[in-house]
């Protein structure tokens, strides 16, 4: 089982998704694409400092994109092109 630290998750989601913050009961990472259009959004609870394979697996389906993808983004080989090319079919 892969554990994914937080705060890497949110760089992932704020750097090279350049997702939106905003702060709900969690905080939702909205991720537009170029054109203001909402292509996905996730949640990460306040306080969480690890994120685990079935939490992941539910963050890439609310962001519409495959597992194996969301686990590049986190990991570095793939950003925001790929995310849209995936998210926006």
């Amino acid at each position: 089982m892969a554990v994914f630290k937080v705060r890497k998750v949110r760089r992932a989601l704020v750097n090279k998704l350049q997702a939106e913050e905003e702060y709900r009961t969690h905080i939702a990472y909205l991720v537009f694409d170029d054109n203001g259009i909402l292509l996905g959004e996730t949640y990460i609870s306040h306080g969480e400092t690890e994120i685990g394979d079935p939490l992941v697996g539910q963050m890439a389906r609310q962001l519409k994109i495959s597992l194996p993808l969301w686990r590049d983004i986190i990991h570095c080989p793939k950003g925001r092109a790929e995310y849209i090319i995936e998210a926006g079919q």
